[in-house]
């Protein structure tokens, strides 16, 4: 399959229009006091480490960093960490974040990872980005050979087709009554429904999905974790109505390993 370089395009436009505002969003910003703890304990989950144990040593890669929250938390637990992301302004926003810290920017598509070496990490994550990807199976084939054997791979994503229950809609409607949330401009809505329309997953990404997707690049599935406590537990110091927006209804943690 040939890469969609014009909807890239548009993707990485987007998403750089919004590199200064990102990391305003309750879905983005991990919290300190409540949402890092939560987030510490799936990263040690997903690398079978014990409570409390830290990752020093690890080479990890955080795919689309964005503003560089994921790598912030990956730096958090000792791991050394390279981020990479397309959008210039994006990666602007997480060197500033990040200076100091054990963390490599690199200017990149996640979909095309030519100046990473083969098996050159212990560990890669990624947090909505799967459900963007214009050419998963390029992507998956890239992840699995940046990964040494015996790596493991996160996936923290989410089925964003609308497919949600009675309870999911009451408790937004909820929300809305308790505190409004501001609406984008109907220029903004329209270019991401035109964006999402032309994605490969936009039918839906579940985790059986992914999981078939993953395999079929040579990926064994490990296990998924449980994502309660990243929209429950994580959230406690925010307004109710945040809190009611942010749930895990459609989202999942995925664990998938490089075979030895």
């Amino acid at each position: 399959m040939q890469p969609n370089y014009d909807l890239k395009e548009e993707i990485r436009a987007f998403w750089s229009e919004r590199s200064e505002t990102f990391d305003e969003s309750v879905a983005h910003r991990i919290e300190e006091r409540h949402g890092m703890p939560e987030w510490q304990a799936l990263v040690r989950q997903a690398l079978d480490l014990a409570p409390g144990a830290r990752a020093d040593g690890v080479r990890a890669l955080d795919l689309a960093c964005g503003t560089g929250e994921i790598s912030r938390l990956l730096c958090s637990l000792g791991a050394e960490v390279t981020g990479l992301d397309f959008s210039e302004a994006m990666l602007a926003r997480a060197t500033q974040k990040l200076s100091g810290l054990a963390w490599t920017p690199v200017l990149g598509d996640a979909e095309r990872l030519l100046t990473l070496a083969d098996q050159s990490f212990d560990f890669a994550m990624t947090r909505h980005l799967a459900w963007t990807l214009t050419d998963p199976e390029a992507a998956y084939a890239e992840w699995f050979r940046v990964l040494r054997p015996g790596g493991r791979l996160l996936v923290n994503d989410g089925d964003w087709a609308g497919r949600n229950t009675i309870a999911y809609r009451l408790r937004r409607v909820l929300a809305d009554l308790l505190a409004r949330k501001p609406e984008e401009d109907e220029e903004t809505r329209a270019e991401h429904r035109e964006i999402f329309q032309r994605l490969p997953y936009r039918e839906g990404l579940s985790a059986e999905r992914l999981t078939d997707a993953l395999r079929s690049a040579g990926f064994a599935f490990v296990r998924a974790l449980d994502t309660g406590p990243l929209y429950g537990r994580a959230m406690r110091s925010h307004g109710l109505a945040d809190r009611l927006r942010q749930t895990r209804e459609n989202r999942f943690s995925l664990v998938f390993e490089r075979p030895i």
